[in-house]
């Protein structure tokens, strides 16, 4: 087991996996295949890793396939509460708020601040 030094790739794979994840659970709402929500999976660390090339160069890209990486965005797109909540919006009907309040029981969602964040970016 190795100890990550590099605190900017940890957190923004941290962060920008939530919104992939969210993306995982619409595809999971709409009952589309594994491969489509493995493509969505791909597309995201490809996206992710093309933002951290941009906005913090000294990133090593090796930090994408650490358990900060890939494994923590396989994970949070099967089993996370983004997924989770974003599976519910669309089959449930309510809003984030109520969702969040439903099912997360007073925790937030981080997925929907971090896209609202690097859209701005």
């Amino acid at each position: 087991m190795s100890i990550i030094k590099e605190v900017e790739g940890v957190e923004i794979c941290g962060a920008c996996k939530n919104i992939v994840a969210l993306a995982a659970g619409l595809i999971d709402a709409l009952k589309l295949c594994n491969n489509t929500k493995a493509t969505i999976m791909r597309i995201g660390l490809e996206e992710i890793r093309l933002f951290t090339k941009i906005f913090f160069r000294e990133v090593n890209k090796r930090i994408y396939f650490e358990s900060c990486g890939i494994a923590d965005l396989i994970v949070t797109c099967f089993a996370g509460r983004n997924r989770k909540v974003a599976e519910a919006f669309v089959t449930r009907r309510k809003s984030i708020d109520e969702l969040e309040a439903e099912i997360l029981k007073g925790q937030k969602l981080q997925g929907v601040d971090t896209a609202k964040q690097v859209y701005k970016i």
